[in-house]
């Protein structure tokens, strides 16, 4: 544990220098900013710029919540099980939380256009990533109450829980390509068949999840 508190105060300092420049930058920012862009890249919501100051402020928010979160679980014990992929997730979530909190500043002065599909692209490319990441090392995660694939079924039996974070993983993965490939093809298919085929392979993984782990708590799957 001595470990994370290492990382996470080092990972604390990056949140701080990342604030500390968006501060620098505020005073040119005009008073209105984009702040919402389509799955096409498109701006489609603007602003006034204060906005920029919560997105600053996401990454060390989100840097607290992970860092407290294993204080907080009755099964703490099992993430010293798999510290190396908590870590690798903290660093990997604060590094994207804070490229993205820098979408607003890149628009705003010119830097990404507003038209486009290059923001679709950056940002469901970076979640796909990550959801991949997470999918190839979901089946090292030990039982707790944050983190994972927690169906109820999972969290009273260790290997229903095992095998459903192995079902979880594929389907993380399966999820983090998708949205990836959305990414690249949301102008050819437009907005809507965009956000409709992320929330049907998405709703999709989820329920075949849950129904993977009860199938294997009624031992329907061996």
């Amino acid at each position: 544990m001595r470990g994370n508190k290492r990382l996470f105060l080092l990972l604390g300092a990056l949140c701080a220098v990342n604030l500390l420049a968006h501060l620098c930058f505020y005073p040119a920012l005009p008073e209105t900013v984009p702040i919402h862009w389509g799955f096409d890249g498109r701006v489609n919501g603007w602003g006034p710029k204060w906005n920029v100051l919560i997105l600053a402020a996401l990454p060390a928010a989100m840097l607290a919540l992970l860092y407290f979160l294993p204080h907080m679980d009755p099964k703490r014990e099992s993430y010293q099980k798999f510290a190396p992929i908590w870590r690798g997730f903290a660093i990997a979530l604060t590094l994207f939380m804070a490229a993205f909190s820098w979408l607003i500043e890149l628009a705003a002065f010119g830097v990404l256009p507003e038209s486009g599909n290059l923001v679709g692209v950056l940002v469901s490319g970076g979640v796909g990533v990550l959801f991949i990441f997470l999918g190839n090392y979901m089946p090292r995660i030990k039982q707790n109450y944050f983190f994972g694939c927690r169906t109820p079924w999972a969290l009273a039996d260790e290997h229903n829980w095992n095998r459903t974070q192995r079902m979880g993983g594929i389907s993380f993965v399966i999820s983090g390509a998708v949205l990836i490939l959305l990414g690249l093809l949301s102008p050819l298919l437009g907005e809507g068949w965009t956000v409709g085929l992320l929330l049907a392979v998405t709703l999709g993984d989820v329920l075949w999840t849950y129904l993977y782990s009860f199938l294997v708590f009624k031992k329907i799957l061996k």
